[in-house]
């Protein structure tokens, strides 16, 4: 790295990689901090989510593009970051999506850039494992099992008791994740979790947990943690596993605040990620002892930064930057001024995709600078399919208001309008 001129700043080499467009205010932050900038794309990965990155208003803030067919073939990554490097010594990686922080935590190891542990990040993903990790530290002792069909499954289940969790070994999104009610439910889920597809790496059951769905949003830098949020999410009625949704921050109480905090460091120092800000998923139980949901070895996902920044926290993305040039951090607890909330919704159930998008400009008549936003977009096709995770959602709506119940509330009257409006059901 080149030394500055006397006054100047270090302008650093930062390289993302990402698919996610979501994520490229990023992008600006780094520009903003006087850095060089090189973004590596995922060409399969936005076409699967149908991501127009051509059309982001963020282009400007890039200075290098490159596009790979796949960004997780690791190999393809590898080829592309080690020319980038020798062009441009790299100084800092972020990656933002699942999918990406393992392969790009293995190449930055090999190069010697400061980023997320690799062994933990792998950790952190594979779900059994991480439990396993955490069960040997004495911090979480929820009982799980990887299953290979039906018969352990409901061995499992009667020594657990119903409901019991399913879902993949390796995932994310909710993708493939049920709660099951009982025996018969189980065989049926099971017969559907076939080799390949969401549950390639294998079946994991697990106890149910219950109380309040919670998430801790932690930074980590130079061995010190920085506590960002906690955040309170919701879910579907009809389908528990699927979240429809997040106020930051939470409307819990100090002591419940600091337990769940408390939790989320020992949760991440016990698996060894050593640096990032991330997603820690809780559930803080009616007796006040928290329980862990997941682990995500990255920086919250979908529009959540933007409901911090809404909520008063400020720009999570700058602090995202800094953390991945391994800078010494100095920041208190986070002093929120509003509760930002946002609501997705999809089909409830299969059915045909409306000819239209209705008009959506009543929101903003009725709701004023408390609606932040409402988009609706249907994906190709003449028929919405049942929204089981979270990328089958076709809506959203962000609200921002000082008061907890007033955000959450108009929030869900919009879907519901909105619901009303397309005239189909929709998950909420």
């Amino acid at each position: 790295m080149t030394e500055p001129y006397a006054g100047q700043p270090v302008a650093q080499h930062v390289v993302f990689v990402t698919w996610k467009t979501g994520n490229a205010p990023a992008f600006e932050a780094a520009k903003r901090l006087g850095h060089h900038v090189t973004l590596i794309r995922s060409l399969l990965m936005e076409q699967s989510q149908n991501v127009d990155f051509d059309t982001s208003p963020y282009a400007r803030f890039v200075d290098t593009v490159h596009i790979l067919k796949d960004a997780t073939d690791i190999d393809a990554l590898r080829d592309r970051v080690l020319g980038v490097h020798a062009e441009r010594p790299i100084d800092g990686f972020v990656a933002t999506v699942d999918a990406l922080v393992v392969p790009v935590a293995r190449i930055a190891e090999e190069i010697g850039v400061p980023f997320t542990d690799a062994g933990a990040a792998d950790a952190a993903k594979q779900k059994n494992r991480c439990r396993e990790i955490l069960a040997a530290a004495g911090v979480d002792t929820t009982r799980h099992a990887i299953v290979a069909g039906f018969d352990e499954a409901a061995a499992f289940a009667s020594a657990a008791g119903y409901p019991v969790v399913v879902k993949p070994a390796r995932g994310s999104g909710s993708e493939g994740a049920h709660v099951v009610a009982d025996e018969e439910q189980l065989r049926e889920i099971i017969a559907q979790a076939a080799p390949g597809g969401s549950y390639e790496l294998g079946i994991l059951v697990e106890e149910y947990l219950s109380g309040r769905f919670l998430s801790a949003e932690l930074g980590l830098s130079h061995g010190r943690f920085l506590r960002l949020a906690v955040s309170e999410r919701s879910t579907w009625h009809r389908h528990e596993a699927l979240e429809t949704g997040t106020t930051i921050p939470a409307g819990i109480g100090a002591d419940d605040h600091d337990r769940v905090m408390e939790f989320a460091e020992a949760v991440v120092g016990a698996l060894g990620l050593k640096l990032g800000i991330f997603h820690v998923e809780v559930m803080l139980g009616a007796d006040g002892t928290p329980r862990l949901i997941e682990l995500n070895p990255r920086i919250m996902g979908s529009c959540l930064p933007n409901l911090f920044r809404l909520a008063g926290g400020g720009d999570i993305f700058e602090l995202l930057v800094r953390i991945h040039l391994n800078e010494q951090i100095e920041r208190g607890p986070t002093a929120f001024t509003h509760y930002a909330t946002v609501r997705w919704f999809g089909a409830a159930d299969t059915t045909p995709k409306p000819d239209h998008v209705p008009e959506l400009d009543w929101a903003a008549a009725d709701y004023g600078d408390s609606l932040h936003s409402l988009t609706v977009r249907f994906p190709e096709g003449d028929v919405l399919l049942p929204c089981r995770g979270n990328l089958g959602n076709f809506g959203e709506v962000q609200v921002v208001h000082a008061d907890r119940t007033t955000s959450i509330r108009i929030a869900e009257e919009i879907v519901g309008r909105t619901a009303d409006r397309l005239g189909i059901e929709v998950t909420r």
